[in-house]
């Protein structure tokens, strides 16, 4: 009896180490992906002049084999007028920078002022 209850204990053991393997795998997939999609949508963003020192808008973007089949800009807090003017100018630059190679899923990606200084720097 004691030889069957470790064999099952060492098999879920072993269940368990190979899902969280499979869990970190596609995690650090899902974050390679949502570099790429931010990197590629920043190189065709302009974002209106006289931006504030702070602003944080989240795009919410679903795309099927590298085209964005939905884009939603959304505010952490009732948006300023040039945040206004900033979201249409976001969702243009993803559906313009299409394609995203075969990439698929959702994503959400938050737009701050770190974010896109990090994109004009490289």
């Amino acid at each position: 009896m004691h030889s069957l209850v470790r064999r099952l204990l060492c098999n879920v053991i072993v269940a368990s180490a190979a899902l969280s393997i499979n869990v970190a795998s596609a995690l650090s997939a899902s974050m390679e992906n949502e570099n790429i999609v931010s990197s590629q949508m920043l190189k065709c963003l302009k974002l209106p002049a006289n931006a504030p020192s702070a602003y944080d808008m989240r795009a919410v973007v679903i795309l099927k084999n590298g085209s964005a089949d939905f884009v939603s800009i959304n505010f952490r807090t009732a948006p300023s007028e040039w945040e206004k003017n900033a979201a249409p100018a976001i969702g243009d630059a993803i559906t313009d920078c299409e394609p995203y190679g075969s990439i698929s899923g959702k994503f959400e990606l938050a737009i701050t002022p770190e974010l896109v200084g990090a994109a004009k720097k490289n």
